[in-house]
């Protein structure tokens, strides 16, 4: 018994329900990459370690601003 071929045929409202689908799992896609990047940081000791140091030095003043720094250094920004 052969395959026989269907045709469908998709009206303004189909192809926008398609297309919006597409939108909706492209971000859904994105979104579980970024979750993913979220749960690695924060599984990883030494960067969770990193970024409290640096949110510490920010609480304790010991930061500068790029602008400042460039001008201490004398670079032009």
């Amino acid at each position: 018994m052969g395959l026989m071929a269907k045709t469908a045929y998709l009206d303004e409202d189909d192809r926008k329900l398609l297309f919006e689908t597409k939108q909706k799992l492209d971000e859904a896609t994105k979104l579980m990459g970024e979750l993913m990047e979220t749960i690695d940081v924060l599984s990883d000791p030494e960067m969770m370690k990193v970024i409290n140091q640096g949110q510490d030095d920010l609480k304790a003043g010991r930061v500068k601003d790029l602008r400042s720094l460039l001008k201490e250094e004398h670079v032009e920004a």
